[in-house]
């Protein structure tokens, strides 16, 4: 049996073709399996350091600050509050030496318990190439508080977070959701001095997806703070706050094994950051509405380097905010922050607070 050349020619030019169009498709599956497997957090501590502690030390910063100033309104004796809280004119929280007034829990319009409600947003970035990301983390946080007739404030805030991240180095998406629970005490020890701590833990579920091929893993997150703040009236009116406070707050995600919709395994790895904040802080008491600014210094104690990224260990963080306050208990206030100075990480906050002493 004879099959004509010209026959023989196209079948050879159509086996080529499947051929190469099987090597062709082998070569782009391995290529987007290596693509989503870089993009894993756990194959890169140190964007999950960038990035994903974020939603943790946004936590355990806005905690942090939210019970310093608590404590802080006691200390002082009431006044216009701390960054994150206010008091109404006039209240006296606690009975100090040369103050007059009862307890805290007792005394006429100082009432003991506060509850609480912060929603930030976080603009963040990751520049370093090859792994440039880019998105946003939101938090949640709503906490109740008590104040103790030996003027300590012990309470339990909830924290809620969400992020949204563009892996625009592989064209895919990252994406996280979790709860932390943080026990929180404020301690006043005079009128100018407070002290503040807070524990956390919590678990997030992180979504990773890239070039069809995606990934799920669970994060087991823990968090810690323990502050000192300095408040001090100035002005012959006594219309100006000064405040000064210095802080230590740690951050450990505990990122879980699991296997990718490939079939890719991406074993278990874990993420810490410790972090030292240093700032102070001016306010204005213009009666209803406090404005104020302040600068931050943030240096990082231990955090992962990433190799061949500047892996900067600190920055400054420039605060503007205002805040209100009325007489039946109620208070509140808007803030906005910016950290200015790291070449490859870019961290900008806008938070929303409320709150209420019943």
């Amino acid at each position: 049996m004879r099959i004509s050349t010209s026959v023989s020619i196209k079948t050879l030019i159509a086996l080529g073709l499947v051929g190469a169009s099987g090597i062709a498709s082998a070569t782009a599956s391995s290529t987007q399996a290596a693509a989503a497997a870089a993009a894993q957090p756990s194959n890169n501590p140190g964007l999950v350091a960038g990035l994903l502690t974020t939603t943790g030390a946004a936590t355990a910063a806005t905690i942090g600050s939210t019970v310093g100033a608590i404590a802080g309104s006691a200390a002082a004796g009431g006044g216009f509050g701390g960054a994150q809280s206010a008091l109404p004119a006039g209240v006296t929280r606690l009975a100090l030496p040369g103050q007059g007034g009862t307890g805290a829990a007792a005394a006429p319009g100082g009432k003991a318990w506060n509850a609480w409600f912060a929603a930030s947003q976080n603009t963040v970035s990751y520049d370093y190439a090859p792994l440039q990301s880019s998105g946003k983390v939101r938090v949640g946080l709503i906490g109740v508080d008590y104040t103790f007739r030996n003027n300590i404030v012990a309470g339990m805030a909830i924290a809620a977070d969400k992020s949204d991240i563009n892996l625009n180095f592989v064209g895919g998406k990252l994406t996280g959701k979790g709860t932390t629970y943080s026990p929180y005490v404020g301690i006043p020890l005079n009128k100018n001095w407070s002290a503040d701590m807070s524990v956390g833990w919590g678990k997030t579920t992180v979504d990773t997806e890239v070039t069809g091929i995606t990934g799920r893993m669970t994060d087991n997150r823990r968090t810690a703070s323990l502050g000192m703040s300095y408040r001090q009236m100035a002005g012959n009116d006594n219309k100006w706050m000064l405040t000064g406070r210095g802080s230590y707050l740690a951050v450990r995600d505990k990122l879980g094994a699991y296997t990718m919709s490939n079939g890719t395994f991406v074993p278990d790895a874990s993420v810490s950051l410790s972090q030292l904040r240093f700032g102070g802080q001016a306010a204005y008491n213009a009666g209803v509405f406090v404005p104020y600014a302040g600068l931050n210094y943030i240096y990082d104690v231990s955090a992962p380097s990433q190799a061949g990224a500047a892996n900067d260990r600190d920055a400054f963080q420039a605060v503007l905010g205002l805040k209100f306050s009325v007489p039946s208990g109620f208070y509140g206030g808007l803030q906005y922050s910016s950290e200015l100075n790291r070449s490859q990480i870019k961290n900008n906050q806008i938070m929303l607070n409320l709150g209420a002493r019943f």
